[in-house]
């Protein structure tokens, strides 16, 4: 569960339930992440926080670049998202990532401590984005990076359009409403960025399309995980998300139909 995320606010799995829906998900958007983070300027010997970073698998990547004189620290308030991070650097001997439990908002880390703070898929799950953000900020040392990414449903397409990505596109902005959430956090960065003192962020967007293979699942996985807080909302029924599924699932198998997973905004800036 992502840092300062209430029951309500997430709505899908954790620990080993979440583990193919994450797995998925780091191989469809770390490779947009990485050019990202050494383009910001991620290097050996840097000490990294990141926040909502769950269960590490694209923390792991970090501690790789940040090597032996360097680390990360790995915050999350999920305990089980925790020890499947622990688990997965004890797997890879990697011995300079240090991981705390806290909230995105109140991290109770050392202020102007780290090189680099990072963020992905964090603040769309959040209420109080800005405050976040003010607290990735109060992190860092002076000249430190902060570099952050999010998405947005409208992002989210399939070519020849079909009802079933239309319905999944509407129910999740229903779900963050419900939620308290406002849907678009990605669009939202650049301007968050200006309002806690980053007077000129840099900014780019990556989308990650496919035609075929398992990354056109993604969406189904992901509506089957939050199906129980989805009918709890009201915005649809168990009916109609079967059918939903089913559709997307036969869309996967079609590889003459484009499918837009996400778009997501990446921004970076130094302290």
């Amino acid at each position: 569960m992502p840092s300062d995320a209430s029951e309500k606010s997430y709505v899908l799995a954790t620990g080993a339930a979440a583990e193919p829906r994450l797995l998925l998900l780091d191989e469809i958007f770390s490779p947009a992440s990485r050019d990202l983070l050494l383009a910001a300027g991620l290097a050996a010997g840097m000490r990294v926080a990141e926040l909502g970073g769950g269960a590490g698998l694209f923390a792991l990547w970090m501690a790789g670049v940040a090597g032996p004189s360097g680390s990360v620290t790995l915050v999350d308030n999920s305990e089980a998202q925790l020890q499947l991070a622990r688990e997965n650097a004890a797997a890879l001997g990697l011995s300079n990532m240090f991981f705390v439990r806290a909230g995105a908002c109140d991290t109770g880390l050392r202020r102007s401590c780290f090189d680099l703070v990072y963020s992905r898929f964090l603040l769309c799950h959040l209420p109080d984005r800005r405050g976040a953000l003010a607290e990735m900020r109060a992190l860092l040392k002076p000249g430190g990076l902060l570099v952050c990414e999010d998405y947005d449903h409208a992002g989210t397409f399939s070519e020849p359009a079909s009802d079933a990505y239309r319905r999944l596109v509407e129910i999740s902005n229903a779900v963050d409403r419900w939620q308290g959430l406002e849907p678009g956090a990605g669009l939202e960065l650049p301007r968050l960025f200006r309002e806690v003192g980053f007077a000129a962020p840099e900014v780019r967007m990556s989308q990650p399309v496919f035609l075929r293979g398992p990354s056109k699942l993604l969406w189904e996985m992901t509506l089957r995980e939050a199906a129980p807080s989805i009918v709890e909302s009201g915005v649809s029924t168990g009916q109609e998300l079967e059918s939903i599924c089913a559709e997307l699932r036969r869309i996967a198998a079609d590889e003459t139909i484009l499918v837009g997973i996400a778009r997501v905004t990446q921004v970076w800036s130094r302290l």
